[in-house]
C-alpha cells in the first residue's frame, strides 16, 4: 500500500508537469510568499520546554529564518477556492545533534505547519484512499466532494472539514504542526500563533470572496511586507501528557488546548521592507531548496505514521522535481543565500 501511495504521488507530479511543463512538490504547490525574519528563544524557559531549538545553547543568539507560505493542495489552486493553507519554516544556525548528515551540514531545523490543528489523512490506508479520489479528479477538483467513493465514507465529515476552513489573510492564521514530534525527552505538537494586533484583525477585515482576485493571497502578502507593520508570532509547544487523549499515530485527533495548553518557547518576527514574491526569491525556494523535517535535530524527531510516510515521500518528490526541472538542489546554510 505504501508503494501505491508513492506511485499516486508521482503521477500527481506528472499531471502537473503535463499541464504546466514544470515539476512541483507533491503538495503545497502554490507559493504565496517567501519571507525572511528571525526566531528568538524565550528567556528562562521551564526545563520541559528548553530543548532542541529552544535549548539553552540555541537561546544565546537570535536565529535567521525563512518561511514559505503556500496553498496546501497538489495543484495550482485559485485563491478564491476554499481549502487548507500552510507554511514551512527553516531556522538557521542551529546547535545540537542532527538526525541526518544534511541537517548537520546546514545546521538548520525545518518546521512545517497547516492552518488546522488536525490532519484528515490520519493513516496510510486513509491517505491512499483519499489520494486515489484526488487523482481521479485532478483537473476538476471541484468534483471530489461528489465522488461516489467519497460520499460513502464513514469519515466524510472529517474529509470535508478542510474545505470549511476560513479563507482569510495568511497572516491571521494560527499554523499547527498537526502531527507529533519529539521535544527533547517529551512528545509534543507545535504551532505559530499570530501576536500582532493588526494581524489578528485581518481575520475579519480580509476575507476572500467570489469577487476577490484568483491571486489574492500573494497580493495581500506582498502588500503587507511593503507596509509599515512587522508580522509577529509566538512559537508555542503543546506537550503530550496522556496518550489516551493525545493520539500520536492518528493525526485526526485534536489535542484539547484547554486541558493541554500551548506554551510559548520563542518569538518570530517577519519585518517589512522585503519583496516576498520576487522572482529570484521564489525560484530559489521552489526549484533549488527543499524542506525536510527528517533533516533536523534528533530532539525534534518526527513521530507517527504520517511522518514515517513523509520520510521517503519527501526524498522521492524532491528527486522528481530536480530531474524534471534540471535544477540542482542547494544545501542552503545561510538565509543570505535566499535573495
Amino acid at each position: 500500500m505504501q508503494q501505491e501511495l508513492f506511485d499516486i504521488i508521482k503521477r500527481t507530479q506528472e499531471h502537473n508537469f503535463s499541464m504546466h511543463r514544470h515539476a512541483f512538490r507533491a503538495t503545497h504547490v502554490k507559493t504565496q510568499a517567501v519571507v525572511k525574519g528571525t526566531f528568538e528563544v524565550s528567556p528562562n524557559l521551564p526545563p520541559e520546554f528548553a530543548h532542541g531549538i529552544a535549548s539553552p545553547e540555541n537561546s544565546k543568539t537570535s536565529h535567521p529564518i525563512a518561511i514559505r507560505f503556500a496553498n496546501e493542495p497538489s495543484f495550482l489552486q485559485d485563491d478564491r477556492a476554499p481549502g487548507p493553507r500552510g507554511c514551512g519554516m527553516k531556522i538557521f544556525n542551529v546547535t545540537g545533534t542532527f538526525m541526518d548528515e544534511a541537517g548537520a551540514r546546514t545546521r538548520t531545523q525545518d518546521l512545517t505547519f497547516n492552518n488546522a490543528p488536525v490532519l484528515e489523512l490520519r493513516d496510510l490506508p486513509t491517505t491512499v484512499q483519499i489520494f486515489r479520489i484526488r487523482e481521479r479528479h485532478f483537473r476538476n477538483p471541484e468534483e471530489i466532494a461528489g465522488d461516489p467513493d467519497m460520499k460513502k465514507r464513514d469519515d466524510l465529515e472529517l474529509q470535508q472539514a478542510p474545505m470549511q476552513l476560513p479563507n482569510q489573510h495568511f497572516l491571521s492564521y494560527t499554523m499547527y504542526s498537526q502531527s507529533a514530534y519529539r521535544w527533547g525527552p517529551y512528545v509534543a505538537k507545535y504551532a505559530l500563533f499570530p501576536t500582532g494586533e493588526f494581524q489578528q484583525a485581518l481575520a475579519e477585515s480580509h476575507q476572500i470572496g467570489d469577487d476577490s482576485s484568483p491571486e489574492q493571497h500573494s497580493e495581500w502578502l506582498s502588500t503587507w511586507f511593503t507596509g509599515d507593520k512587522d508580522a509577529t508570532y509566538e512559537l508555542r509547544v503543546q506537550l503530550c501528557h496522556d496518550l489516551s487523549k493525545q493520539a500520536v499515530e492518528d493525526t485526526s485527533v485534536q489535542w484539547d488546548e484547554s486541558e493541554f495548553p500551548f506554551e510559548t518557547v520563542g518569538k518570530v518576527v517577519l519585518p517589512v521592507g522585503q519583496d516576498v514574491f520576487g522572482a529570484q526569491r521564489r525560484a530559489v525556494w521552489d526549484d533549488h531548496m527543499k524542506l525536510n523535517v527528517w533533516h533536523g535535530l534528533e530532539e525534534h524527531r518526527p513521530l507517527g505514521s504520517v511522518n514515517r510516510l513523509r520520510k521517503e515521500l519527501y526524498q522521492r518528490s524532491s528527486k522528481f522535481r530536480s530531474e524534471m526541472n534540471a535544477a540542482e538542489f542547494k544545501s542552503v546554510t545561510s538565509v543570505d543565500e535566499i535573495p
